[in-house]
Order: C-alpha cells, then sequence, then structure tokens
C-alpha cells in the first residue's frame, strides 16, 4: 500500500505589513505631552500621527494632582467644541477635548478610526478621572457622541446631547431601534433643546420622546434643557448646568480605588512578566464587564492595550468562555474595528481572537414593542410608538463585513492526527469568529481541481474539529482545509 500525502493549505489574504505601533508603557504611567495647566492646542497621536486633536487642561490639571474629569467633544461641522466649552470647563475644571474630524456626511468608519486613535492617545498621556468621562456634541457630533459611548460603554459615564439624537428613521409616528443601539445600564444623558416658537428644533423635540423611550428601556437616565432657541448649541448660561448635572451623577472613586487599582495594575504586571497572560486577560475583561467607569475599569483597559499589542502570545492563549453577553461582545468588536481602520493588526487580530471566546447568552430574540408615547411634533398623529429589534449573536453580520471588508485575518494553525485505517481527524483552534471551514481533495496538483469532501465538522465558538475518510489504497492524495467568512446578518447602521 502506498502512503498517501497530505498537504494543509488554507485559502487566507496574508498582509504582512508592520504594524509600527508602540507597546504602551507599564502601569502608572504617562507618556509625554506637550501641554501643561490652562492651556489649549493641537496634539499629534503618538501611535498614528495622522491624527490631532484639540485639548484645553484648565487651571487645575497636574499629573501629580487630583484626577480631573474629561469631555470629548464633537460638532457636526467638524472641529470639535473645545472654543464652545473651555469658559465652562475651565470653570469646573473639566479637561476638554476636540475631536475634529467627526462631522456631518463622514463615513462611520472614519468617526470610528478618530475616536480610536484619540482616546488610545489620551489615556496614555493625560490623567483624568475615569469615573467622569464624558462626551457629546451639537446635532450630528451629537449622534457621534451616541458612537462614543457604544465603542466605550465600559468607560462613558455620561453624554451631553445637543440638537442630536439617535438618527434613527421614522415611519409617520413610528420609530425603529434596535439592539445594537443600546448603552450601558446608568448612562447619564443631559440633552439641551431650543423651543423658540418661530424658529423651533423640531427634529430634537419629535424624536427626544421616542429616544427617551429606548435609553430609559436599556437603563439610561435622562434630563431634559430647554432655551430659548433653535436647532442649535444651547447658552453660556445652560452649559454649566448641565455638565453640573452630569458630575453630580456618576458614581465617584473611592478614596482607595485609585490606588488599589494601580496595586492590581501592579499584579498584572507581575503575572505578564512570569508568562501568565491568560489569567490577567480574563481578569481584566472581568473587571471591564462587572466594574465599569472606575478606576479599576481604566487600569484595566491600560494592561489590555499591552496584552493585545503581542498577538504571537493571545493567539496561544485558551480564551474559551472568556466572557459573556452584548457589552463583552461589543467590547472586543469595537476594538477590533477601530484597530483595522487604523492599520493596527496586531490589536486587530488580538480582538478577533477574543471574539471567540464570548458567549452570547442574554440576547433577546424578538421585537419590544413600547406604544402610547406622546408626542409634541405632531407627525401625523399625537400618540406614537417604538420597536426594538434584536437578534442572538447580533454582531455577526458586523463581523462578516469586518472580514470581508479589510480582508485581514491569519493562517489558522491545523492539526491532524496521523492517518489511521482509513480515518484522518483534523482540527483548528479558531483565530477569529465568522468563518465557515470545509474539508476539499485532490488527486494531484497538476490537472485536478480541488473537490469539496462529504464531511460534517462540530464547530463551536473557539474550535472546529472534523474527521473523513481516505480511499484504502489511494496512491497520493492531497487535502485542504478552506476557511471563507460566513455570511451574516446583523441590524443597519444609522445613517451618518
Amino acid at each position: 500500500m502506498k502512503t498517501a500525502k497530505f498537504t494543509w493549505t488554507m485559502c487566507f489574504l496574508m498582509f504582512l505589513a508592520g504594524s509600527g505601533m508602540f507597546v504602551p508603557p507599564a502601569s502608572g504611567g504617562l507618556l509625554p505631552f506637550p501641554l501643561s495647566a490652562n492651556q489649549r492646542g493641537t496634539v499629534t497621536c503618538l501611535q498614528n500621527p495622522s491624527y490631532t486633536y484639540d485639548i484645553y487642561l484648565p487651571p487645575a490639571y497636574s499629573t501629580n494632582g487630583p484626577a480631573l474629569p474629561i469631555f470629548y467633544t464633537m460638532y457636526a461641522s467638524g472641529g470639535g467644541m473645545v472654543g464652545t466649552f473651555q469658559s465652562a470647563c475651565a470653570s469646573l475644571n473639566i479637561i476638554v477635548v476636540g475631536i475634529t474630524g467627526t462631522k456631518n456626511g463622514v463615513p462611520w468608519d472614519k468617526v470610528m478610526r478618530e475616536i480610536y486613535a484619540v482616546t488610545y492617545d489620551v489615556r496614555h498621556r493625560v490623567l483624568y478621572d475615569p469615573t467622569a468621562e464624558f462626551a457629546g456634541g451639537e446635532s450630528g457630533g451629537g449622534e457621534c457622541a451616541y458612537m462614543f459611548s457604544r465603542m466605550r460603554a465600559q468607560h462613558v459615564a455620561g453624554l451631553l446631547e445637543m440638537a442630536g439624537w439617535l438618527a434613527r428613521e421614522n415611519q409617520g409616528a413610528s420609530v425603529q431601534y434596535y439592539g445594537t443601539d443600546r448603552v450601558l445600564t446608568n448612562l447619564f444623558i443631559a440633552r439641551t433643546t431650543g423651543t423658540n416658537t418661530s424658529s423651533p428644533d423640531t427634529g430634537s423635540e419629535f424624536f427626544n420622546v421616542f429616544d427617551a423611550a429606548f435609553l430609559t428601556n436599556c437603563g439610561a437616565v435622562i434630563n431634559d434643557f430647554y432655551f430659548n432657541g433653535g436647532h442649535s448649541t444651547p447658552p453660556e448660561s445652560l452649559k454649566i448646568p448641565c455638565l453640573s448635572w452630569l458630575l453630580s451623577q456618576r458614581v465617584p472613586a473611592g478614596p482607595n480605588d485609585q490606588s488599589n487599582a494601580l496595586a492590581q495594575a501592579n499584579g498584572w504586571q507581575s503575572a505578564i512578566a512570569a508568562s501568565q497572560q491568560e489569567s490577567v486577560l480574563r481578569e481584566c475583561v472581568s473587571t471591564l464587564m462587572n466594574q465599569p467607569r472606575t478606576w479599576f475599569a481604566c487600569q484595566a483597559e491600560l494592561t489590555l492595550d499591552q496584552l493585545l499589542t503581542n498577538y504571537t502570545v493571545i493567539r496561544t492563549l485558551d480564551v474559551s468562555n472568556l466572557a459573556q453577553g452584548d457589552f463583552a461582545s461589543d467590547l472586543f468588536y469595537y476594538y477590533a474595528r477601530g484597530a483595522a481602520t487604523n492599520g493596527d493588526w496586531p490589536r486587530y487580530n488580538s480582538c478577533m481572537k477574543a471574539l471567540t471566546g464570548i458567549t452570547i447568552t442574554n440576547d433577546f430574540d424578538g421585537t419590544t414593542t413600547i406604544t402610547g408615547i406622546n408626542v409634541p411634533v405632531v407627525v401625523p398623529t399625537p400618540n406614537g410608538s417604538i420597536y426594538i429589534s434584536t437578534t442572538n449573536g447580533d454582531r455577526a453580520g458586523d463581523i462578516y463585513a469586518l472580514l470581508t471588508n479589510y480582508n485581514h485575518y491569519p493562517f489558522p494553525i491545523i492539526q491532524a492526527s496521523p492517518p489511521g485505517p482509513g480515518q484522518v481527524n483534523v482540527w483548528l483552534t479558531k483565530d477569529t469568529p465568522g468563518l465557515a471551514y470545509s474539508v476539499q481533495s485532490r488527486t494531484n496538483l497538476v490537472n485536478d481541481t480541488w473537490q469539496a469532501m462529504p464531511v460534517t465538522g462540530v464547530d463551536t465558538n473557539a474550535l472546529w474539529y472534523a474527521g473523513f475518510n481516505i480511499p484504502p489504497d489511494p496512491g497520493s492524495g492531497y487535502y485542504r482545509v478552506r476557511a471563507a467568512p460566513s455570511p451574516a446578518w446583523s441590524p443597519p447602521w444609522v445613517a451618518q
């Protein structure tokens, strides 16, 4: 009997460009920053120098003093809103950042790319209070602020929405929302709306009541502020009350939280040095899920920044049962998408690996209807309703879009048992979700074509394996496992 030849190949397009990314410092240290207290300027991101941001550090800022609140701003016409809020933030000692490229008409990937780059830079260079991270924007900038709160759900304590809304479309007095519009429980939202009778903000007046029903259903807390004006930013007299309300509502740090979190982070550094990256990864994710908007979550994110740069190690870890639920899925999905838009492939690959360890157990599958909403602007009836639709595993289509739009995923490592009497078993540990695997064969590599074999694989979140028979005397044969993105559906993204 001749011995069959087994050649294992994979259908993958590989991108081999170097990342050029720096590894963030160990816990407790800040990278150099060009500004000091009571200064405003344009700062270039260290990791991605193609992005800059506008920032103002208030009078009480110090890298050695108490950590101050931080407020990220976005504007419908671009440029951020540092100038608009500098006076109010100076009075309240709030750091204010302008994400300058977010504006109406900019595709979401560009918005997400800049949010990813700027927030990464800020958290490694500026001392701020992680219990008081806020975002806000005017009109389309407010829509971007809602996206900001999803990308950074474990860190954003509140939003200041000015003439902005969630941007889901309406059919008469009914508005459709999706489970992916979710925000983390206890997000505090201050909303400002102009009510001038000659030039009212009818868009905000209409959508605010529907957004409130959806956001309250998510567990958000809303406070509406009104002024005599139209579709615009609020007057100076409202800025401090809005920001003060957000500050008063968020849960402040305990007296020892900052030092205790730093001690925990130093423990993680010791564990990393002892090659215990898997336990550190699990503890960081658990901290982000169970202690959001805290110093502990801040140090967990900084530690993840470090861990995720080393995909060579992350790939070897057992990430099965890493975490459960919507927000765990969102955490690594938004990290992955932000990294992909920045060409940050080590972190992208690491996040996709982590997603194979996320189990969705608490998604609601179906449609929730909330009726009897009183609509101030009659279109066409004073009573409206909202529909909230979602499906189990609602990120599947978004992951498919990542795999196909960026066409970047690593060569999986295949293992196989030695050919037995007519039987071969193959298996692999998944490095990314969203791929479908199949076995193919051909008799030679010259004038034969690959043919699918009738093999039924066993497919879990983290593993794929299959067994198949070979002819008793095949002469020679070539076999491969083929992987391709598996088409899937996710709710549509809002127009931008």
